[in-house]
């Protein structure tokens, strides 16, 4: 019995790591998120709606049997199947499609429909490696974030003071303030915000008694120097930094000719085929062992003779 699991482990493992098993998840993924985007059309999915609804259970089938692979893979101990963050969240959105729902819940499923666009990232390592990168960089992130929340702050009070008897409707308030900030931060319009400031917005006589000529352009280059360009660099050398520590990232690890076991699944997809391949060294190493025995007693027995 023990043969003939390890046997089925190691024929689960082999599956799971061919390429053309992996092709056809990704297959069923693309055909998944594109069997979504039609349903967003009435006239095809009026037309065509048992026909969409029989592919996606084939596609939804291809998402179960690589489930099960996967457990069956790593043969007595199927827990290690769930150590893998990546296999948690492909395992969560094949079970929400599987779900009994009725028709009030029809848009959790629908949900868990177009979630399953995302396992792209699981089944495609470099875009596994750009989000754990991303995940790395969130402690990072919340500080830069907080940083330039602060910044945001300051300039919205100051433009408060400077700019809200000019232009109530985008200084009047500390909350109007820093949304309008927010919109100069996004790079979207803000020189007509700049122009409106340091021009002065015209009274009913026609006069701009408020207008700032010199302090509105200091004020909001200075607040795009600082806030757009010189933290969008901080966020992506934060990110390049991350992706650089993962591993599989450097030129040695994609260099390398031997797999990189870096997950509990990894190492339970390559231990079967490890064990086996250790068997048949152990196997050369014992015959050319006997083979060496049998000719130095060849060679002493002659040489007696």
């Amino acid at each position: 019995m023990e043969r003939n699991s390890d046997g089925h482990t190691g024929l689960a493992a082999r599956i799971v790591a061919h390429r053309a098993f992996k092709g056809a998840v990704l297959g069923a993924i693309l055909l998944g998120a594109v069997l979504v985007g039609l349903e967003t059309v009435p006239a095809i999915h009026e037309q065509f709606g048992d026909v969409l609804w029989s592919i996606d259970r084939v596609v939804l089938a291809v998402f179960v049997v690589e489930v099960l692979l996967k457990i069956a893979s790593e043969g007595r101990r199927p827990w290690r199947y769930f150590a893998d963050p990546w296999n948690v969240f492909d395992f969560a959105v094949t079970a929400i499609c599987l779900l009994p729902l009725d028709a009030k819940f029809a848009q959790v499923l629908r949900l868990g429909r177009v979630a399953r666009s995302l396992r792209l990232i699981t089944a495609l390592p470099r875009l596994q490696l750009i989000v754990s990168a991303l995940l790395r960089s969130l402690p990072s992130f919340g500080w830069i974030t907080l940083l330039l929340m602060t910044l945001l702050y300051v300039y919205s009070v100051m433009g408060v003071f400077l700019f809200g008897a000019n232009d109530p409707a985008s200084f009047g308030s500390l909350w109007k303030s820093m949304l309008t900030m927010f919109s100069v931060l996004t790079l979207e319009g803000w020189f007509d915000v700049m122009n409106e400031q340091m021009n002065g917005i015209p009274l009913a006589d026609g006069s701009t008694p408020h207008a700032s000529p010199v302090i509105s352009p200091v004020f909001f280059v200075s607040f795009i120097m600082s806030g757009t360009m010189i933290f969008l660099n901080l966020l992506v050398g934060v990110i390049v930094n991350s992706m650089s520590e993962l591993p599989g990232s450097t030129d040695r690890d994609k260099a390398s000719p031997l797999p990189s076991i870096t997950s509990p699944e990894a190492e339970g997809e390559h231990a079967p085929l490890v064990a086996e391949r250790l068997a048949r060294l152990e196997q050369a190493i014992t015959a050319a062992t006997e083979e060496l025995a049998a000719l130095r007693r060849e060679k002493r027995s002659g040489s007696s003779g």
